[in-house]
């Protein structure tokens, strides 16, 4: 694949990714804290299947995602040649966000799946239990995700493969992003994406080892 195609490939899958995250928290999923709030939101079958259109939406971006950190590994390895190691930081970096996004999906939705059964009878404590492990899960994939960003903005640095100001950029995203546990870092993540797509997508010019600086 050429590297323009690589670049194409990035862009459209970090965008994906961010339209299929937004479509899925636009949903306006609210249970409530009450046992008779989760009772009775669980019993609407309106309710289960807003749920479960939001489950294959986050799937969906965790796979946009893959695609995303995959494309970036090849982008950058083109340009690290011999030790490819930011390369491999980036990949593992996305794919760990990724893997953790669809093991929060599958648990935060396990109830509205469930209910689906009539035999089943709600325990309102456990769904609070799936709920917050779905959460922490969610919350450790925008940590692993800090590995891709700031891997990916050495690479910006330090090779060229995007402008540095996205490179510095990238450091400031990362010490945000730990503030995941009050959704803010979901949404820093969200808009590093997209900010690195659209780079990728208007990138023109290749960067070689002999452009790239030595130092960050």
């Amino acid at each position: 694949m050429t590297r323009i195609s690589w670049e194409r490939l990035a862009a459209l899958a970090g965008l994906a990714f961010v339209v299929l995250y937004v479509a899925a928290f636009s949903l306006g999923i609210e249970v409530g804290d009450s046992d008779r709030e989760i009772l009775a939101y669980y019993a609407n079958s309106g309710h289960r299947a807003k749920e479960i259109v939001a489950f294959f939406l986050i799937a969906g971006a965790a796979l946009a995602l893959i695609v995303f950190a995959t494309a970036l590994r090849s982008l950058i390895a083109r340009a690290e040649q011999q030790t490819a190691m930011l390369a491999a930081l980036a990949w593992a970096g996305g794919i760990a966000c990724a893997v953790l996004v669809l093991a929060g999906n599958a648990v935060s939705r396990a109830t509205a799946f469930t209910a689906l059964d009539n035999k089943f009878r709600l325990d309102p404590n456990t769904r609070r239990l799936f709920e917050d492990t779905g959460f922490l899960l969610f919350v450790s994939g925008a940590l692993a995700a800090i590995v891709l960003v700031v891997a990916v903005s050495l690479a910006a640095l330090r090779l060229g493969v995007l402008p540095r100001w996205l490179g510095w950029a990238g450091f400031a995203v990362a010490f945000l992003m730990p503030t995941a546990i009050g959704f803010l870092g979901f949404l820093v993540f969200a808009l590093w994406v997209l900010t690195v797509s659209g780079a990728l997508a208007l990138r023109r010019s290749a960067a070689t080892p002999a452009r790239a600086n030595p130092t960050p």
